[in-house]
This record gives C-alpha cells, structure tokens and sequence, in this order.
C-alpha cells in the first residue's frame, strides 16, 4: 500500500481503470458465456416466428420483452426497425404510385408495378439485413471499447505519472543539490510506481479486450443466421397487407 501511495494523485485515475478494466472483463465473460448454443437458438427462433405469424408484430414483441437474450434483443431490434421502414413506406406510397400510373400511362402496365414492388422488398430486406448486423455487434461487443480505452490510456497516464516524478526530482535537486539521495528518491518513486502500475492494467486489459472481441464476432457470425431466419418469416407476414395498399 505504501509503495502504491508513493504515485501520488495520478494513483487515482489508474485505480479507477484497474476497477473499470476488471468489472467488464467479468462482465463480458459472464454475457458471452450464456450465449445459446444451436438447439436453444434454434427453439428461440421458432418460438419468435410462432409468436410472429399468429399473433403479428406486438405478439413477437412481447416474446421478446418476456425473455432475455442475445436473439430475443436482435429480434426486437428487427421488429422496432420494420416497423419505422412500413411507416416511411405508407409515407411515400403516394409518390410511388404516381409514378406507376404514369409508367402505365407510357405502356409499361403492370411490370412497373412488379418492379416497384420488388424494389421496395429488396431496399426493406437489406436495411434489415443491416439492422440485424448492428444489433449483434451492439448486444456482443457492449463495453469492449471501454476496455480498448482503458488498455490505451493507462500507459499514458504512467507515462504522465513518470514525467511528473521527474519534475520533482529536479525540482529537489535544483533546491538542495545532488549530495543527499533522498532529495531525488520521492519523485523517482512516483515515476516508477506509476509507469510499472499503467503497464500492469494495460498489458492484462488488452489482452482481454482482443480475446473477448475475437469471441464477440465468432458468436455475432453464429446468431446472424438466426436473425436473418427471423427476418424472412418477418417480411412474408409482412407483406399481405402491404400489396393489398398497394392495389388500393
């Protein structure tokens, strides 16, 4: 403790780093260790699009708010992002329409229809294809660029701590001269404890951060098929209404 006191102030801002460093560490182990394995997986895909084709969108929603999970939270994620996309499709049903009509009007008939269509489909796929990508990185790698700060700037601030015992051991040194050691010992003290306890946070904190976000997009890789399963069921249930507004 006393050798851990003789880094002075910036002992502070390190020890809040050991502590942040740890707590996520642990946290990230216990969140990837729980991720479903394929059966499991499997059963909560088939449970969401049960609840997704009998009950429509509010039922899967609130399978999703009744259970936990990586999957159940990149299933909400889909539900939440389809229905802003149905909303900014009803939005612009207007504008495309006219311009079937006047593609009609110039002999295209109902292939311009078709092909707006199949437009509006391939556009609503791919920005849930994305969604589902972004909701398995937000889930997984939560808190692991807290880590990769931690492990970049613990360094700094044993570097930071060496300079300022350096200071003050010139300082002591301009006042009282070189002839007593223990004029300089203070400062050099704060410079070797704060370096040697910036490497010893940054060197495990890295170390971690690399494993923990290797293992965050191998799972990631894993759960996207699921999500992606989801978003299938997800646009055929929800594509009925949809053509019935747009031959309306």
């Amino acid at each position: 403790m006393e050798t851990l006191l003789a880094g002075g102030i910036l002992m502070i801002p390190l020890g809040l780093c050991a502590v942040l460093s740890l707590t996520f560490i642990i946290e990230r182990i216990f969140v990837l260790s729980r991720i479903p394995d394929e059966q499991a997986a499997q059963q909560t895909l088939e449970e969401a699009e049960r609840a997704l084709v009998d009950g429509g969108e509010e039922a899967a929603a609130q399978y999703c708010r009744d259970h936990k999970g990586p999957l159940c939270y990149i299933f909400a994620s889909l539900l939440k992002r389809f229905g802003t996309l149905m909303v900014e499709r009803r939005e612009f049903r207007p504008t495309n329409e006219r311009l079937v009509r006047k593609a009609e009007q110039a002999g295209a008939g109902d292939l311009s229809r078709f092909l707006l269509e199949q437009k509006e489909l391939s556009d609503l796929k791919d920005e849930l294809v994305l969604e589902t990508d972004e909701a398995g990185k937000t889930y997984l790698s939560r808190y692991l660029a807290v880590l990769n700060t931690v492990g970049n700037i613990s360094p700094l601030l044993g570097l930071f701590g060496t300079i300022l015992g350096m200071i003050t051991s010139f300082e002591a040194i301009a006042v009282a001269g070189t002839g007593d050691p223990k004029v300089v010992a203070g400062g050099i003290s704060q410079a070797l404890v704060t370096t040697a306890t910036g490497l010893a946070i940054a060197i495990p904190t890295i170390v971690a951060y690399r494993y923990l976000a290797r293992r965050a997009e191998h799972q990631r890789s894993r759960l996207e098929v699921y999500g992606l399963a989801f978003v299938n069921t997800l646009l055929m249930t929800g594509q009925e209404p949809l053509e019935g507004e747009a031959a309306g």
